[in-house]
């Protein structure tokens, strides 16, 4: 019955969506973009070949997907793997990856949309990473005799699944799955009463923490970077720079409010989310009312390092982090938090805005005590105070988020163990 009501609905908005794009360019390119998506995956036939299908929602998402994708290439390099994403904000260069052999737009959740996925390729596994379960999906998947794993399965408690309505829903299609694999145990008790009897359920951790490890270990910053931090030797050696990392407007305001009322030694490096040149003009003004201010690009090593160092090329935030004292991370008080994993798997202690909840990782930071979640610009000011201030706390919080970077390595295996291990494919 809850089925029937969702496809009611699912169809309502659909034919609204329909509707509304005869007046707007933004829905009708999206739903072309996803046709044309669609229309593309079938030029790909896998050859007989046993076919794993991964779906991720965003970025963030798709990265925990690659590195399961990889786990299992690398023991059955002879697969056919397909890669779904739902957000558009996914960049279809991101499609250009090796690890999968075709990448598209997730169709909307229509109860019929996809049949011709299921009986052209007839995965023998679908993965979902994290959270996108569309309830049309699993229960095809289901009816297709593909079974259905949630990896890196994360639940806030403030999730709009846990409305009574809602969790009807979220109930009854996690019963299509074969098994629910937490990314952490504080995450497992948001599942609580939503498990059903014959799914298997069992934390496994977060594949996310890999690539993590993986881009940090095997990657290079830009040589600009490596040029300025070899030049910058000596000064790196006794300042560690406080980072605020993916700056939005609205993070960069609250930084200047703590400004206006906090005299410190401290040196900033700041990576704007996006370089826009009027923007960051007017905040170089503004900075300079409270020290030294320069632009990577046009800094001279040869000059004295300034208390504030705006970064203007690509490339070096996750690097950078090996260099600081703290890691403000941005996004929280815009939309959604971005990447925790880098900043605590250098050991760096973490203060953010509100907006956590669709980030696991973080919400266990919190929990733990690596992570600092504040709600309002005056909250944001005395946290951020209390960190610049006290390097006992500095270390603690760090030691934190570093020890559960490192514990969570490994989850890639342990998935592909607890699926694989006696499968022929």
């Amino acid at each position: 019955m809850v089925y029937f009501f969702y496809n009611t609905l699912i169809l309502k908005i659909w034919v609204l969506l329909k509707f509304l794009s005869l007046f707007s360019k933004k829905i009708r390119t999206e739903i072309q973009k996803r046709n044309l998506s669609f229309q593309n995956l079938f030029l790909h036939s896998p050859n007989g070949k046993t076919v794993i299908w991964f779906h991720s929602a965003s970025v963030g998402e798709l990265d925990q997907a690659k590195a399961l994708a990889e786990t299992v290439r690398r023991h059955r390099p002879n697969l056919f793997i397909i890669q779904s994403v739902f957000s558009s904000s996914v960049k279809e260069g991101a499609f250009s990856d090796p690890l999968a052999d075709v990448y598209f737009f997730l169709p909307f959740d229509l109860p019929f949309a996809y049949d011709k996925i299921f009986r052209f390729f007839k995965p023998k596994y679908l993965f979902i990473m994290a959270w996108d379960t569309w309830p049309n999906l699993l229960k095809n998947a289901s009816r297709f005799k593909t079974k259905s794993y949630l990896c890196c399965a994360s639940l806030s408690s403030q999730s709009s699944r846990k409305n009574p309505l809602v969790r009807i829903l979220t109930k009854s299609s996690f019963r299509y799955l074969s098994g629910i694999y937490p990314s952490h145990s504080l995450m497992a008790k948001e599942f609580v009463g939503l498990v059903s009897e014959g799914t298997e359920f069992e934390v496994l951790g977060d594949t996310r923490f890999e690539s993590v490890w993986n881009k940090l270990e095997t990657k290079s910053p830009h040589p600009l970077f490596s040029e300025f931090v070899t030049k910058q030797n000596e000064f790196l050696k006794t300042h560690k720079p406080v980072i605020l990392g993916s700056t939005y407007p609205i993070c960069e305001s609250y930084f200047l409010k703590y400004l206006e009322s906090n005299q410190d030694d401290a040196f900033y490096w700041i990576f704007p989310h996006k370089w826009e040149t009027d923007r960051m003009l007017d905040l170089k003004t503004k900075l300079e009312t409270f020290g030294s201010v320069s632009i990577f690009s046009e800094f001279k090593n040869k000059n004295p390092h300034p208390k504030f160092l705006l970064f203007d090329v690509l490339g070096i935030l996750a690097f950078a982090y090996k260099f600081g004292s703290i890691a403000y991370v941005g996004g929280a008080f815009h939309n959604r938090i971005h990447n925790t994993i880098e900043p605590a798997a250098l050991g760096l202690p973490i203060i953010t805005g509100p907006r956590i909840q669709n980030a696991p990782e973080a919400i266990v930071m919190q929990e733990l005590g690596g992570l600092i979640k504040t709600e309002t610009v005056a909250n944001f000011v005395t946290n951020f105070q209390k960190l610049v201030q006290n390097k006992e706390l500095r270390e603690k919080m760090g030691s934190t988020n570093r020890n559960f970077v490192v514990e969570n390595r490994g989850a890639s295996e342990k998935i592909y163990n607890r699926v694989f291990p006696y499968d022929k494919i």
